[in-house]
């Protein structure tokens, strides 16, 4: 198993907005007046935060961004699970099964 097979989920406990053409991380449990709790999201995040609906795997995300942005698999595969290993910190997604 490569983990390209897991499939997360957003935790309801955020939400995501756009602003103009930048995507930003909300999360609703805590104050949103902190400024330090509101994580921008670059297109690439913005793309993998809408795919986490706990239906589709990595490998499926995988391929969705080599596809969109004309990358590597290797590097979006590197890019990917460094950017779920940053959600997965401030508790932003979950890990389905």
């Amino acid at each position: 198993m490569t983990g390209l097979e897991k499939v997360y989920a957003r935790d309801p406990n955020f939400v995501s907005r756009r602003i103009e053409d930048e995507t930003v991380l909300v999360p609703i449990r805590n104050n949103v007046d902190d400024l330090d709790c509101i994580y921008s999201l670059n297109p690439v995040g913005a793309l993998i935060w809408e795919c986490l609906d706990g239906m589709a795997d990595l490998q499926f995300i995988r391929d969705v961004i080599t596809r969109e942005y004309a990358v590597a698999s290797h590097a979006a595969e590197r890019d990917l699970t460094a950017f779920i290993d940053e959600l997965e910190s401030i508790a932003a997604v979950r890990a389905i099964g």
